[in-house]
């Protein structure tokens, strides 16, 4: 397997010759993003940028030591509707379904195909896998999480490419796409920690820029985790964006296929 150097500069490359800019495709997720959560936050506390405002004041309460500032900032905080419960669930529904038309795009730049702005409603075709295929993870990983949280973050990486599978094997159920992952993670998610860990200052660098950073980090960050996604798929004897499953499952995983 190639080292995470090689993949780095493979994803950069990647980027450079895209025919339809990852770039403003990011941006334009992004922009979505930005507007689900203005809708949730005017149905939450009546204002655009509520959690904009409670997270300054809270940060203020913080840092003034101030007990009763905090209580009043708590206390001052809107009743949960059922509005505000509804608009966020389907915020977070339509971004999942949206993150997967753009995994689909990147899927397809790093096959060297163009891949126009209307991929990202790709996702829609397998909507309802991918919904439950996350709401499966997190609770698996939630349940696993409750051993100290170690057994939930090693979880996380077991199932990192549960989505992918959905996403490039439509046949599969939610349940087969999760066993999957696991085998193809097998002796990689070491790895995979240390592909995220390298990208802790940029993370750092784009939270300091209001998200900014993200319209080149994300796109970069997704064709990383890909190649790694590829490798996966040949260990496990798949085409890398097909379907076709060569070699039985191997059992060589001590935490099984929970």
């Amino acid at each position: 397997m190639r080292n995470r150097a090689e993949i780095k500069a493979e994803a950069k490359g990647i980027l450079r010759e895209a025919r339809v800019s990852p770039y403003l495709v990011t941006l334009l997720v992004i922009a979505i993003g930005f507007a689900l959560d203005r809708v949730v936050d005017m149905a939450r506390g009546g204002s655009l940028f509520y959690s904009y405002e409670f997270t300054r004041r809270y940060y203020e309460a913080i840092a003034s030591g101030s007990v009763e500032a905090l209580e009043r900032l708590i206390l001052s905080m809107p009743e949960s509707g059922g509005s505000s419960f509804f608009f966020s669930i389907l915020s977070s529904l339509a971004m999942l379904v949206l993150n997967g038309g753009y995994y689909i795009y990147c899927m397809g730049i790093r096959q060297g195909a163009e891949m126009p702005f209307s991929s990202l409603t790709d996702g829609l075709s397998v909507a309802g896998k991918l919904i439950w295929c996350s709401i499966q993870m997190g609770v698996k990983i939630f349940l696993w999480s409750l051993l100290f949280w170690i057994p939930g973050i090693i979880a996380a990486y077991r199932y990192r490419f549960a989505c992918y599978n959905i996403l490039t094997d439509s046949s599969l159920s939610a349940g087969e796409a999760i066993r999957l992952s696991c085998r193809q993670t097998e002796g990689m998610k070491g790895q995979l920690f240390m592909l995220d860990l390298s990208f802790i200052g940029w993370s750092i660098l784009s939270a300091l820029t209001m998200g900014l950073l993200n319209i080149w980090l994300t796109p970069y960050t997704t064709l990383c985790d890909l190649a790694y996604f590829e490798e996966g798929q040949k260990n496990v004897g798949r085409n890398p964006y097909g379907g076709n499953s060569q070699t039985p499952p191997r059992n060589g995983d001590p935490w099984g296929e929970l």
